[in-house]
């Protein structure tokens, strides 16, 4: 049985890491809709939990969210697993195209490219917002602290982790 989940987990987070481009914000729907929706490994605010887990420390949210959601499902092997399968499928790309970035990088095809996917990774991260409020406001208090947050992150230069920081202390001060 711990063979077979390893490779679900395995076989997962690769089919995400595969198809999840942006950056591991953007991921965020794709693997929501895997581990919550599909494999029903978490519930939707456990999902939350290791969201606001990953926001809060340093390196990419994906692979930590991969690390939180494979040691819940089989342990420490469950990570390797996770975090291999997050990590294989960039990896692979990256190491076979390295060679040709420098030829491709001027190409107007790659630009115009590239210059379709930006929208598409923002709509992405805003419907990752959207899917998941409903979670995170649950009251006066939570949709005072995400104004504030946001307020902060547009008008002032504070760096976001202490924005993260600040909203955990006020959520323990308030006992959210």
């Amino acid at each position: 049985m711990l063979l077979k989940d390893l490779w679900s987990l395995l076989a997962s987070f690769a089919k995400t890491g595969a198809v999840a481009y942006g950056g591991g914000p953007s991921m965020v729907p794709i693997l929501k809709a895997e581990v919550v929706e599909r494999r029903k490994w978490i519930e939707t605010d456990d999902f939350m939990d290791a969201l606001a887990i990953g926001n809060a420390l340093p390196g990419p949210i994906v692979t930590k969210m991969a690390a939180a959601i494979g040691y819940r499902k089989s342990g420490w092997l469950g990570v390797a697993a996770a975090l291999l399968g997050i990590i294989l499928p960039s990896a692979i790309v990256l190491l076979i195209l390295i060679g040709f970035v420098s030829l491709v990088k001027d190409n107007p095809l790659v630009t115009s490219m590239l210059r379709g996917l930006r929208p598409v990774v923002v709509a992405m991260l805003a419907y990752a917002a959207w899917d998941m409020a409903p979670n995170a406001f649950k009251g006066r208090a939570t949709w005072i602290i995400g104004a504030v947050a946001l307020a902060l992150m547009i008008f002032t230069s504070i760096h976001p982790a202490l924005i993260i920081f600040a909203g955990a202390i006020v959520g323990i001060g308030m006992k959210l």
